[in-house]
C-alpha cells in the first residue's frame, strides 16, 4: 500500500509520506502482529486503514468494507512496508511468530541445561548413540525434560503450518554437541536438508545436504576454523546417505536477512500468496 497521509487535511507537507513511513517503522518490527480497521474507500479504489495507531492509504488485496477489522503480520519494513492478512486468526498462520516462540523456548532450554547438551560430546559422530545419551540425561532431569518438551511442542506448531508444503522443521541438539541454536529444515521436494547453528569456534554455520546429489555444502562465518566441524558433518552425512558424500566447503557464510534454517520458510513465495497490504513509500 502507499502511505500518503494520516487523514484528509491532517498533513499536507510534501515529505509527509516519508514521515509517516518512518513513524510506522519506528513503532513496529518484522513478525509483529497488528490489528487494522477499514475506515473508508476512496474513489480511486484505495482504502484508508487504521493500523497500529496510524491511518494509512492502502491498496487492499482482500475483500473488505468500512468498519471491517483485519489481522495483519508485518512482513517487511524496508524497502517497502508489507503487511499480510491473517484470515484465520493470529496463531493459525503467524509463521514468524511461531518460529520466534520456538527459538525463545530453545534459548531457555540451552541456557539452563548446557551440561546435558555437552554429554554426547565424547561419543563418535553417530546419531543413535548420541541421541540415546541425550535421552538418558533428560530422563534423569525432570526440569530439563519439561523444557525440552516445551521446545518440541512449539516446534510442532511450526510444523503444523509448514508440513502441508512438504517441509519439516527439526531440533536435534544431540547431533553436534558443540553447537547451539541448532535448527534444520527438511524438504521432501529435492530431498534437501538445511541445518544451521552457532559454533564457538567458527560462528554461524550452515550445512546443506542433498540426498539426490549426494552432496554436502558447508558454510561458516569463520570458515578457517571449521575443519573439525567439517569432519563431524561429513560423518553424519555419510551415515544419513549410506554413501560417501561429495563435500564442498567450508565456504564463507553469506549474511541472511531471515536468519537460520527456519528463516528460509519466509523466502517461499507460496507463504505469502494470500491477501495483504502492499505498501510503497
Amino acid at each position: 500500500m502507499r502511505i500518503s497521509g494520516y487523514g484528509a487535511g491532517f498533513d499536507q507537507r510534501p515529505d509527509g509520506g516519508r514521515d509517516r513511513a518512518a513513524a510506522f517503522r519506528a513503532r513496529h518490527s518484522v513478525g509483529q502482529r497488528v490489528k487494522g480497521r477499514i475506515l473508508r474507500r476512496e474513489a480511486n479504489g484505495l482504502y484508508w486503514v487504521q493500523v497500529g495507531g496510524e491511518e494509512l492509504l492502502a491498496r487492499l488485496e482482500v475483500q473488505a468494507a468500512p468498519g471491517d477489522e483485519l489481522l495483519f503480520i508485518v512482513r517487511a519494513l524496508t524497502p517497502e512496508i508489507m503487511l499480510r492478512t491473517l484470515p484465520g486468526g493470529f496463531d493459525a498462520e503467524d509463521l514468524p511468530g511461531l518460529v520466534q516462540r520456538f527459538r525463545a523456548a530453545r534459548e531457555v532450554f540451552e541456557t539452563q541445561h548446557a551440561g546435558i547438551l555437552t554429554l554426547p560430546r565424547s561419543l563418535p559422530p553417530q546419531s543413535a548413540p548420541r541421541r540415546d545419551a541425550f535421552v538418558s540425561a533428560l530422563a534423569a532431569d525432570a526440569e530439563a525434560a519439561r523444557q525440552f518438551d516445551e521446545t518440541s511442542e512449539r516446534l510442532a506448531r511450526v510444523n503444523a503450518v509448514v508440513a502441508p508444503r512438504g517441509t519439516v522443521a527439526q531440533y536435534t541438539p544431540w547431533l553436534l554437541p558443540e553447537l547451539r541454536r541448532m535448527e534444520s529444515l527438511a524438504r521432501s521436494s529435492g530431498a534437501e536438508t538445511i541445518l544451521s547453528a552457532t559454533s564457538p569456534m567458527c560462528g554461524e554455520i550452515e550445512a546443506r545436504l542433498s540426498e539426490t546429489q549426494k552432496r554436502l555444502l558447508i558454510s561458516a562465518q569463520r570458515p578457517e576454523s571449521a575443519s573439525p566441524l567439517l569432519v563431524e558433518l561429513a560423518a553424519l552425512a555419510r551415515e544419513r546417505l549410506r554413501h560417501e558424500p561429495t563435500v564442498l566447503g567450508p565456504m564463507r557464510l553469506r549474511p541472511s536477512p531471515f536468519g537460520g534454517a527456519l528463516g528460509e520458510l519466509f523466502t517461499e513465495a507460496t507463504t505469502w500468496t494470500a491477501g495483504g497490504l502492499n505498501t510503497r513509500v
